[in-house]
């Protein structure tokens, strides 16, 4: 075996930087610096089990054509999804648990992601649901109190496949220009990108029931509150004043301690649940709530919508609000790359406020097709698309974006009291 030196002599490290060279100081030193590794007869280096640095193992091919080159994290395999990109710039923990992320390529635009780690407080649901996580920079380390394990074991555990070191600027501008892309991700050799490029062009989200894949299957009381650390609204902790039947079409954990924090008794049924069913159970108020996907690919939440519409006061949540626009008569329609993230500015056309709010959504209302009677109450202001409706005459209220946020700000926390008021008002009335 032979051995191969490399030999870097500094005699006067001026001449790097200037033209002329300086006299020489007596003080000066000359440091010799000698790098040597065995190689064999071959000239490669020996005695190294793998390269201390990832290289790029994984693709992802959108529908448009492009191949981006990356390396993975998290889970291997090939999957398909919607790509999509989140403007949030902390939360990634809490973006990864909610379902309605399902069927989607979630792109943080954010280039840092994974510096905290994750845990096991910040889960909005039972498991990762999205199809997979594209990230620009993998932190190295991770420095949080909470933290319990790395976001790369943490996806490897849960089968969720991500990738890094990728142009998410790029990537995103393109979804901007061209609206959200199907997409494939793959760390697997033996496809080729021709066989990754059909497999985008043959799946489609549009007219898709993912609500069944993410809602649960059994009726089950929820008690958990915000904790008190972490609440700002507790006046009513300890008072169960108002029973709530919440369908859950992708229920976010946050939304149930929100609605507990304010004094309700909650009551989670599956997404198929039968009106007369929620009916019997005499409640105050029946909670709509966020779900992935289409609202058009399910008509059987939509007609049980319509079964209780004026029967009982109702609060839509993104899916809940897009299920009670169509119930109510009006129309919804896929948005170009739909609204992602923690920093969307809203009208509160009631109170002359600007909420700053967390969205996750692909679907909107138009208010153009709605009856008459129904009241646009909140215009997203980045576009003007609807984000609220309420029907006074049924006791209907509804947002497009998530007021319990987790993550992101709290200007909309309050809107789960004006359910309570509702609730009250039409209980007291009675």
């Amino acid at each position: 075996m032979a051995t191969q030196g490399l030999n870097f002599a500094l005699n006067n490290p001026s001449t790097f930087f200037a033209p002329n060279k300086p006299p020489r100081h007596s003080k000066f030193r000359i440091v010799t610096v000698k790098c040597s590794a065995p190689l064999s007869s071959e000239g490669a280096a020996t005695g190294l089990a793998e390269r201390p640095w990832n290289v790029a193992n994984a693709r992802l091919v959108l529908e448009d054509g492009s191949i981006w080159r990356a390396k993975s994290f998290g889970a291997s395999g090939t999957q398909v999804g919607e790509v999509v990109f989140n403007t949030s710039l902390t939360g990634y923990q809490e973006i990864l648990t909610d379902p309605s992320y399902a069927g989607q390529f979630v792109l943080m635009t954010n280039p840092h992601i994974g510096n905290t780690g994750v845990n096991f407080d910040d889960e909005e649901s039972r498991q990762c649901f999205l199809a997979g996580l594209v990230i620009r920079s993998l932190s190295i380390g991770t420095s949080n109190w909470r933290c319990a394990e790395t976001l790369g074991n943490y996806l490897a555990e849960r089968n969720i496949m991500g990738i890094y070191d990728v142009d998410t600027r790029a990537i995103t501008r393109r979804l901007r220009q061209d609206g959200s892309l199907i997409g494939v991700l793959s760390t697997e050799e033996s496809k080729s990108d021709q066989e990754l490029l059909e497999m985008s062009r043959s799946w489609d989200i549009v007219g898709i029931d993912l609500i069944s894949d993410v809602s649960c299957k059994e009726p089950f009381e929820w008690v958990e509150s915000t904790k008190p650390d972490w609440d700002f609204n507790n006046h009513e902790r300890n008072s169960k004043t108002y029973r709530v039947i919440a369908y859950d079409f992708g229920i976010k954990h946050n939304i149930l301690r929100r609605l507990a924090s304010y004094g309700c008794q909650i009551i989670v049924v599956p997404s198929t649940w039968p009106a007369s069913e929620t009916l019997k159970l005499k409640p105050d108020g029946v909670l709509f709530s966020n779900g992935p996907g289409d609202p058009s690919a399910v008509p059987y939440a939509v007609a049980i919508v319509k079964e209780l519409l004026g029967k009982v006061p109702v609060f839509g949540i993104c899916m809940g609000h897009q299920l009670l626009g169509q119930a109510l008569g009006g129309k919804t329609f896929k948005m170009k790359f739909g609204h992602h993230g923690g920093n969307h500015p809203v009208h509160n056309i009631q109170n002359g406020r600007v909420e700053i709010s967390a969205q996750n959504h692909n679907y909107a209302v138009d208010p153009a097709t709605l009856p008459k009677g129904v009241e646009v109450t909140h215009i997203n202001l980045n576009d003007g698309t609807c984000a609220g409706l309420a029907y006074p005459a049924l006791n209907v209220m509804s947002l497009q974006y998530h007021p319990e946020a987790s993550p992101g700000p709290h200007d909309s926390d309050c809107v789960f009291r004006d359910f309570v008021e509702l609730m009250k008002s039409v209980k007291y009335r009675a």
